[in-house]
């Protein structure tokens, strides 16, 4: 009776706030002329419901966030992936084991030992359809605590977009929270001359070693999400892996690399991401934009981890 009770009055408590946020956003509409709110409804008139959800932050620890409020998805809706999960881990498996698949084709961006994450960064030029030419990446490095508090702050959506002002528009469309897998919408804002871009993928995080876990995506399509005014771009493989640093304090390249570091303090990181946002960028300018965001990027993570 009484878990009843506190699981009613929770309810209530989400119902009242999101109420709440949108009574002050209609307050504020009032204040505008006809033309102003035109404007500000077309920039909105093409969002589900659980984007707007999204918008809404909640105070209170004990209230789950407001994006969670949307479709929490079942294992059964999940079905249709389970191939395609079988598969991505797999692969993202391979593309971070250097033995299976070597480095040496690929151009080294920056080999940052010295710095806090000690950041390594790879970048190759790679034909996916026989005539398109996509760049893909590939990195190592640290970052301080254990492996589930990077995988939980990777997973955070809100301090996902709190890392990087171009995102728009970043949410779970359903969610299989004992499975660890959900379908995400990402949409990036315009910039300069390039159109806004949007994603819809599949992610899955699974542990598939001991202390080891891998986190992977890769673009699905949706009947509910449409392409309308933006650029649907396409998550061809992207994820990481995840380790204890003293998973690997036997094997004499990281023991050389992090010699100066606590290996009972860290966890080690390997990523790889391929991704067609629909735009041809030759790589002799993509190295220098690819560089400097991975950089930025990484050192925010490893900040936020300390």
């Amino acid at each position: 009776m009484g878990s009843q009770c506190c699981v009613q009055e929770r309810s209530i408590n989400r119902a009242s706030i999101a109420s709440k946020a949108i009574e002050d956003e209609l307050e504020y509409m009032k204040e505008l002329s006809f033309c102003h709110q035109r404007r500000r409804v077309l920039v909105y008139e093409d969002k589900p419901i659980c984007y707007f959800l999204s918008k809404i932050e909640l105070l209170n620890d004990t209230i789950t966030t407001a994006y969670s409020l949307n479709e929490r998805g079942t294992a059964g809706e999940f079905d249709e992936y389970q191939q395609l999960q079988d598969d991505i881990v797999k692969q993202i498996q391979e593309k971070c084991d250097y033995g299976i698949t070597p480095v040496d084709d690929w151009i080294i961006l920056c080999d940052n030992v010295d710095s806090k994450s000690g950041l390594k960064l790879f970048i190759k030029q790679i034909e996916v359809d026989g005539s398109t030419k996509v760049n893909a990446t590939r990195c190592e490095f640290i970052v301080p605590g254990k492996p589930q508090k990077f995988i939980e702050f990777m997973s955070n959506f809100q301090k996902q977009k709190e890392l990087d002002s171009r995102i728009d528009a970043f949410y779970p469309i359903k969610k299989n929270e004992e499975n660890k897998e959900t379908v995400i919408y990402l949409s990036y804002k315009p910039i300069l001359m390039t159109s806004a871009r949007e994603f819809i993928y599949y992610k899955k995080t699974k542990q598939i070693d001991s202390n080891v876990w891998c986190d992977v995506s890769k673009s699905v399509t949706d009947s509910q999400y449409p392409i309308r005014n933006k650029v649907r771009g396409e998550v061809l493989l992207s994820g990481y892996t995840i380790q204890p640093l003293s998973n690997l304090i036997n094997n004499d390249y990281i023991n050389n690399r992090f010699k100066t570091k606590n290996f009972d303090d860290y966890s080690f990181v390997k990523m790889y991401s391929l991704c067609d946002f629909k735009l041809s960028i030759p790589l002799y300018m993509a190295k220098g934009q690819v560089k400097q965001e991975m950089i930025k990027y990484i050192d925010l993570v490893y900040q936020k981890l300390q």
